[in-house]
């Protein structure tokens, strides 16, 4: 019988709240995990975020989290520009490490931490687990076994992340102390499109088609201010790009990261010499009909599909399932990295107007993988 491991959730910002502790207070894992300990530099919060969700022990400091026994596991639930420093001290504690995305701010500190972990014998995950959605599963398998002949480009992108942070309702209520202004998501250094939202479309594409080989892009800043309520947030960072990424072998992906306008493709169409897979459509057969059935992970139970932040929950069990060997992950920290360092090298190509050559790799789900 398996002993359930003792969570710690460092931050008690929205996305621990809406991806660990609601999912958690449900019981129906139980047996495998429980909420060790919380912990928040902001005064009154993590103490809150303990009396609210039952949680066993909560702390000011990732120092003292990190020290008590109890905690197996840690999800770094900070904003990003803390993810790498407070990922290596969780590592370097003997603690499993689950990354909310992105695991670090550049690809040398993920290698950094891919190399720690293995040197201390713990396991790490990095959000997000793209790949668990079946969308995005079957078309790596038709990709894989060669179903649509050579492909010929991809396209996807992400729009509207900056905007909506600035209508999400839960940021009115009082989590224990004021209410959760967005101010980071506009500030460098993590501050932006790329790190917090271009991320998930760059990992459904690099897990359909594999690593990127080369990397343009162009970017640049439309809006030098956002409004919260009454409050004026001066922008820092850059808010709308597009990419283009060599695959190699004359495959080509188009990304973009807007500002606005027209939808979010996290799964992106796909164009080859035999046949496309757009919408759910693998060339006039419907797969899914629905974008949510492509979506619904197997391993994600319907009663927490209909709850916030469904998809960083999964992905928080699955690293939960790696410690307890039930599973491997296709949260990898090696994909994790590389998405960073297609974000790294477009941002370089933005500034130099060159094309930018990657040395990261990580290895795609094969066919038999995805014979499940």
């Amino acid at each position: 019988m398996m002993k359930p491991l003792g969570l710690g959730a460092i931050g008690s910002g929205e996305i621990a709240i809406n991806s660990i502790f609601k999912h958690l207070v449900l019981g129906d894992t139980a047996d495998k995990v429980y909420m060790a300990a919380v912990c928040d530099p902001v005064p009154g919060r993590a103490q809150a975020m303990a009396e609210q969700y039952g949680i066993k022990n909560w702390y000011m400091t990732d120092d003292e989290l990190l020290a008590d026994p109890n905690v197996d596991v840690v999800s770094i639930c900070s904003p990003i520009c803390f993810h790498y420093e407070q990922g290596l001290k969780a590592i370097r504690a003997g603690k499993h490490v689950h990354f909310n995305k992105t695991m670090a701010m550049t690809s040398e500190e993920a290698t950094e931490l891919i190399e720690e972990a293995k040197r201390m014998n713990v396991k790490i995950t990095s959000s997000p687990g793209m790949m668990a959605m079946p969308v995005n599963r079957e078309m790596r398998r038709l990709v894989a076994e060669n179903k649509l002949g050579h492909i010929t480009y991809a396209i996807g992108g992400v729009r509207g992340v900056l905007l909506y942070h600035l209508r999400e309702g839960y940021r009115q209520d009082n989590y224990g102390s004021e209410p959760l202004v967005p101010t980071w998501y506009y500030k460098k250094p993590d501050g932006g499109p790329q790190y917090d939202h271009a991320v998930y479309g760059l990992t459904a594409m690099t897990g359909i088609l594999g690593p990127v080989k080369r990397v343009s892009c162009m970017g640049g800043q439309i809006m030098k201010e956002f409004r919260f309520g009454e409050q004026v947030i001066e922008s820092e960072v850059d808010d709308n790009f597009a990419f283009l990424l060599d695959f190699g072998e004359n495959v080509y992906g188009l990304f973009y990261s807007a500002l606005a306008g027209g939808e979010n493709k996290m799964t992106p169409a796909i164009y080859g010499t035999e046949g496309k897979f757009v919408d759910g459509k693998f060339n006039d057969e419907v797969i899914f009909d629905t974008p949510v059935k492509g979506m619904m992970a197997k391993d994600l139970p319907i009663e927490h599909l209909k709850m916030h932040e469904p998809f960083v929950y999964r992905d928080v069990m699955e690293l939960i399932d790696y410690v307890h060997g039930l599973r491997e992950p296709v949260a990898t920290a090696e994909q994790g990295r590389h998405v960073l360092e297609i974000i790294e090298a477009g941002f370089e190509s933005m500034k130099t107007g060159r094309v930018v050559e990657l040395k990261t790799d990580f290895t795609p789900l094969t066919a038999e993988q995805l014979r499940d």
